[in-house]
């Protein structure tokens, strides 16, 4: 059974691009436009992994995490957070309560690929954070 991955990105073009990667490694994907469409998203289907933006309309990235680690149905659901800026120590607090990766400033898309499979083959409750440059 393949795992379902959601991409909460105000960006089509990145969402897009995301998505044709996914699937051809062979995971199902979602899309999301803002933060309650995410939420509708996680609400209704199974979804094995997310991957937000912080700047995302209708929730930020930050608000998005929250809720879904608050939500009994959703707090094991690991989490990427993507973000062009780069985060101070409390965003950085906040990513570690939800025990997933966060990748700050520019990253490439094989990286981003990586942290997907490395979340998917580890089951401890780790905690990463890259932040690479071009």
């Amino acid at each position: 059974m393949s795992k379902t991955i959601l991409i909460a990105n105000d960006e089509e073009l990145l969402r897009k691009s995301l998505r044709k990667d996914l699937v051809i490694l062979g995971y199902e994907v979602r899309e999301a436009a803002d933060g309650e469409q995410a939420l509708e998203e996680l609400a209704n289907d199974h979804i094995d992994l997310l991957i937000c933006d912080v700047l995302i309309p209708k929730r930020t990235g930050w608000e998005l995490l929250k809720a879904v680690k608050s939500n009994p149905k959703t707090k094991n659901v690991p989490v990427i957070v993507l973000t062009a800026k780069e985060c101070g120590t409390g965003h950085v607090q906040g990513v570690r309560a939800g025990r997933r990766l966060l990748y700050e400033q520019a990253f490439t898309k094989s990286q981003l690929l990586h942290g997907i499979r490395l979340l998917f083959e580890d089951h401890s409750d780790s905690f990463s954070t890259t932040a690479a440059s071009n």
